[in-house]
C-alpha cells in the first residue's frame, strides 16, 4: 500500500512538473524567434527575479515621443550569475541597446538576445559580449587548452 502510494505520488509530480515547464516555455508563440531587431533607451527598472529578469526601458521614437518598452531575459538568474551577472549588472538610468526578438503581437516588449550596457557590449549566454566580470563569451574561441602533466589537451585521448 505505502508503496504504491509513493508510486502514485511520484506520477502525480512528475506531471504536474511536465505541465507548468509546458506551459512556461512558449517563448516562439509570444516572440518571433526568427527576427532580430534593435532597440536603444534608458533604463528605468530592472528585476533580476525569477522565472526570467526583466528590464524595463524608455525608448524615444522617430516623433520624440517616449515609449515605455519592456524585454524578458531568456536565461533565469541562477545562469545569468553563473556569467557573473547580479542585481545591480543593470542600474536605473543607464543606457541600452538590445538585439532581441519583437512581440509578435506588436506590443514595446520583446524577448532578449544581445545587450550593451553604457556602451560595453555583455554576454547573456548566446549572443556577443562578454561577462560583466570580462570572463570569456560562452563559446569563444580560447587561448590555447589547458595542459595536464600527461601532454594531451584536456578532453583529447594520447
Amino acid at each position: 500500500m505505502r508503496r504504491n502510494l509513493s508510486s502514485i505520488l511520484a506520477v502525480l509530480a512528475l506531471v504536474s512538473f511536465a505541465s507548468l515547464a509546458a506551459a512556461h516555455h512558449g517563448t516562439s508563440i509570444t516572440y518571433e524567434m526568427d527576427k532580430t531587431i534593435t532597440v536603444s533607451g534608458t533604463v528605468v527598472e530592472f528585476d533580476f527575479g525569477y522565472p526570467h529578469p526583466s528590464l524595463f526601458f524608455d525608448v524615444t521614437d522617430e516623433k520624440g515621443q517616449v515609449v515605455k518598452w519592456g524585454a524578458e531575459f531568456l536565461p533565469t538568474p541562477a545562469a545569468l550569475k553563473n556569467l557573473g551577472w547580479n542585481k545591480e549588472t543593470i542600474k536605473f538610468n543607464d543606457k541600452v541597446v538590445l538585439g532581441c526578438h519583437p512581440s509578435k503581437s506588436g506590443k514595446p516588449v520583446c524577448a532578449l538576445a544581445s545587450i550593451s550596457i553604457n556602451g560595453k557590449p555583455v554576454n547573456v549566454g548566446g549572443g556577443p559580449g562578454v561577462a560583466p566580470g570580462g570572463a570569456p563569451q560562452r563559446g569563444a574561441p580560447a587561448a590555447a587548452p589547458a595542459t595536464p602533466a600527461g601532454g594531451a589537451p584536456r578532453g583529447q585521448r594520447q
